[in-house]
Order: structure tokens, then C-alpha cells, then sequence
């Protein structure tokens, strides 16, 4: 798994002061023991250059393993006709994601095959590469949600030992709609849309995220189906936690990215000035999550770690 930079290079310089420590007290140990014989002399001889070699292999590593520009994903399109199917993305969900939202991985090493056979579909079909099979906004809409949801999935099974970093996430590309996407970018065109709530209700594989769903979006009722997600996102204590020591709510990074529209917009619609982002939050909670949000009422709003844990089971 490669990690950020910063934390990379902390854990090196680490590395390498151990293995220099460690090089030194063998020295010395070796260096008592045979004392004055040729064996001793020579062990103080090469003392600098095992220190040197020591050095030498930790930049070794790092060169190795240090962070690079990220290679785009790419599947064989090669011969694929483009079209708006989402049958094997239904298989996949249906086998792996669970009522709450959370992903299988153990299920999933049975479906690798036909998600890896939707991601290649996918490089071929979308409203740029093949505008003619996504002629609403409905249309639109459901295959974004449907993309981000197979390569989310995709993402978080690349390395089945160890969760990859939201850094790696949000920004590894990949090929989509016959041009390089990453998850970020998704966003970016949900969001350019003109309505905060087309990004926040998106489907992700990070707590910080909208659950993912256990069918494919279809473009018939897509646009009923964001309130309710948004509701989900809102009651979801993984998902939207309220810290009662602090007095906090943890909002999600995805609505807070929205925050100054999401008040601006509950201004213009109910003629209430100053607006917390949790007032203008309200009209969109009902049940679990209304309840959670009006027991926090005087709590202060802070954004929640962008690092938000898999949604794995």
C-alpha cells in the first residue's frame, strides 16, 4: 500500500535511524568480543561503511516506494458496443453490499470478474462518450451514481489486506466515459450540475460517504431516491457523528464542502437570516436523523475528518 508522502518519509527517516543504531551496537558487541585481533581491526574498519550501506538502502527504499503520479486504470474495451446495462453491477451488488450499506470483501472475491466486466463496459459508455443513450438529466444521473459506485468498490479492492488511503481513493485515475475520471471528478460533475444535493447523495465507500446501494440507481426514480439518501447520510452516527462531550456535530466533508449553499439556499426559501448549516439541514432529516440533529440544537458544526473509514464489513 503506498502512503502520503509526508507520513512516507516520517516512517523512513524513522527506519533508518533504527537500522544505523542497530548497525552501531552490533559493531560495538563485535568490536568487544575480538578486541585487538585482525578481526577486531577489521570491524572497526568497516564500521563507516555499513553505516553508509545502511543509509544507502533506506533511500534505496524510498526511492522504491515513494508516492508517484498515479497511472490511469484501464480495461480491453476493444470490440464493446456501448450501452446503458448495469446487469452486472446488479450481481455485484446484490452479493456484496449489505442492508446498512457496507461491503463484503469476502463476497467479493466471487464477483471480481463481472465488476471488472461493468468497469470495462463503463470505458466505453457515458454521457460523453455516448451521449445518445443518456438523453435526460435522470439518465445522466443514475450512470454517475452507478460509475462511482463500481469503481468505489473497485478502489477498495485493490489491496485486500490493507484499506488504501482516501487520498488514493478520491484521486487514483481511471478510464470513464472514454476519458481519465478519478472519484473526485465524479463529484466535480455531479456538482457542476447547479444542486448540492446530486454530490452528497452520491454513493461512496467511506463512512464520510452516502451508502452504497444494494441495486443499481435507474434513471425511473433516481430523483426520489436523494432525499432519502440524505436522511440515511444524516442518521447514521458512522456516517454524521455527534460528539456530546464537545458539543459538536461532525459534518460530513461532503455536505461542509456545500455548507455556505446549503444556508444560502434555506435563507432564500424561508426568510430566516443567519442560518446555521445544521438548521438548514433540518428540512431534509425526518425520523432517526430529525431526531439526532434537534437533540443537537446550540451544538457547534465542525467538518469531519476527510479520512473516513471504509464501509467494509
Amino acid at each position: 500500500m503506498r502512503v502520503q508522502p509526508t507520513r512516507q518519509r516520517k516512517i523512513v527517516a524513522a527506519r533508518q535511524r533504527r537500522l544505523v543504531r542497530g548497525t552501531n551496537f552490533a559493531m560495538r558487541i563485535a568490536a568487544f568480543f575480538f578486541g585487538r585481533t585482525i578481526i577486531g581491526r577489521m570491524i572497526r574498519l568497516c564500521k563507516p561503511l555499513a553505516v553508509l550501506a545502511a543509509v544507502f538502502t533506506t533511500v534505496c527504499w524510498l526511492g522504491a516506494c515513494a508516492p508517484s503520479a498515479m497511472s490511469p486504470i484501464r480495461f480491453d474495451s476493444a470490440g464493446l458496443v456501448p450501452k446503458a446495462d448495469y446487469a452486472n453491477l446488479s450481481a455485484v451488488l446484490k452479493k456484496c453490499v449489505t442492508g446498512k450499506g457496507l461491503l463484503d470483501r469476502r463476497e467479493l472475491a466471487g464477483c471480481s470478474e463481472r465488476l471488472d466486466v461493468q468497469l470495462a463496459l463503463l470505458t466505453v459508455t457515458g454521457p460523453s462518450a455516448s451521449p445518445a443513450l443518456f438523453p435526460t438529466r435522470e439518465d445522466a444521473l443514475a450512470y454517475w451514481y452507478n460509475a462511482r459506485a463500481a469503481w468505489a468498490i473497485k478502489l477498495a479492492a485493490c489491496d485486500p489486506n490493507e484499506p488504501p488511503p482516501a487520498s488514493r481513493l478520491e484521486d487514483q485515475p481511471f478510464i470513464l466515459d472514454g476519458r481519465t475520471m478519478t472519484l473526485r471528478a465524479i463529484d466535480a460533475t455531479l456538482a457542476a450540475r447547479g444542486d448540492w444535493r446530486f454530490p452528497v447523495a452520491a454513493p461512496g465507500i467511506r463512512f464520510c460517504r452516502a451508502a452504497l446501494p444494494d441495486k443499481p440507481f435507474s434513471p425511473v426514480d433516481i430523483l426520489q431516491q436523494i432525499p432519502g439518501r440524505i436522511n440515511d447520510l444524516l442518521a447514521d452516527p458512522r456516517r454524521t457523528a455527534i460528539d456530546v462531550d464537545r458539543q459538536e456535530v461532525l459534518i460530513p466533508p461532503i455536505i461542509w464542502r456545500f455548507r455556505n449553499q446549503i444556508s444560502e439556499e434555506h435563507r432564500r426559501t424561508y426568510g430566516q437570516q443567519g442560518a446555521t448549516v445544521l438548521s438548514a439541514l433540518l428540512p431534509y432529516a425526518h425520523g432517526r436523523a430529525l431526531h439526532r440533529l434537534q437533540d443537537a440544537v446550540g451544538y457547534r458544526a465542525v467538518e469531519a475528518p476527510s479520512q473516513g473509514k471504509l464501509a467494509i464489513k
